[in-house]
């Protein structure tokens, strides 16, 4: 089984927790006024890619059941359901993927720009560069990711991870059944 950061997943999960219950107070409670949630929205983005997108589409019912579902495989590892595998295996990759590109800075990958990329990983924070290294052979995919999307590129190396296909992938980190019908619905705040 791959390691899985349940803590990290719980941190997530709570985050949208907050962020979702600050709106739905805000929406109502005339009388609160709800703080700015760009700065919040920001960090979870950063620290879980794709997080945005839960928030939006995650029913809350289904929030508060994925911290429990967290709560019983933090007591006992055998608890450990697949999608927080794929969901935590997507964020690292995610977030390893947005750093290399964030590092290319719009750079097409030569020989040189590699050598480069090797150098540069040793003055990254510990957490981006244990993340970025994962794409180290794959930095010509990331400089020109197929039709311009650095996720398409994501989800074929977690499908390739978990030895699934790459639907099955797109499926196990945001399922469908999951999803909220009529989009919009209780959405957590867009600035």
């Amino acid at each position: 089984m791959l390691a899985t950061d349940l803590r990290a997943l719980r941190d997530k999960y709570e985050r949208m927790l907050r962020l979702r219950r600050l709106h739905e107070r805000a929406r109502d409670d005339a009388d609160f006024v709800e703080p700015d949630p760009r700065p919040a929205m920001a960090e979870l983005a950063r620290l879980y890619p794709g997080a945005l997108r839960e928030i939006d589409e995650l029913p809350i019912d289904v929030i508060h059941e994925r911290l429990e579902q967290l709560d019983a495989a933090e007591a006992d590892r055998s608890r450990v359901l697949a999608w927080m595998i794929a969901l935590d295996a997507f964020h690292r990759l995610a977030r390893g993927a947005l750093t290399v590109k964030r590092w290319l800075h719009g750079r097409a990958w030569t020989e040189s720009v590699g050598a480069s990329f090797q150098a540069a990983l040793a003055s990254m924070p510990e957490r981006e560069r244990a993340d970025a290294v994962l794409w180290t052979n794959d930095l010509a995919a990331v400089a020109k990711p197929p039709r311009g999307r650095v996720m398409d590129l994501v989800y074929a190396k977690l499908a390739r991870e978990l030895g699934i296909e790459v639907s099955a992938a797109r499926e196990a980190v945001l399922p469908r059944s999951l999803r909220r019908r009529g989009r919009g619905a209780g959405r957590a705040p867009r600035a």
